[in-house]
């Protein structure tokens, strides 16, 4: 049996569709700074400027992006 681990687990977050390059640009390392996230589509704040998008990451990803923002400061 193998052992357990996240390297299976996908986790859903929800970005602002202009913020879409920022992510990955953070995700790369490239920028120091990760836009702000959401877990639940409900929790998005309203947008003139188009909608938000669900980007699906690994569980790596995830927690690199966690370990900068935390979503439930946005809720």
């Amino acid at each position: 049996m193998a052992e357990a681990n996240m390297n299976c687990m996908i986790v859903n977050v929800w970005v602002h569709h202009m913020q879409i390059d920022e992510l990955f640009d953070f995700l790369n390392e490239r920028i120091d700074e990760a836009p702000p996230y959401w877990l639940n589509e409900q929790n998005v704040p309203y947008s003139i400027s188009g909608g938000y998008v669900v980007v699906s990451l690994p569980y790596d990803s995830y927690t690199h992006l966690r370990s900068y923002r935390d979503w439930q400061g946005w809720a």
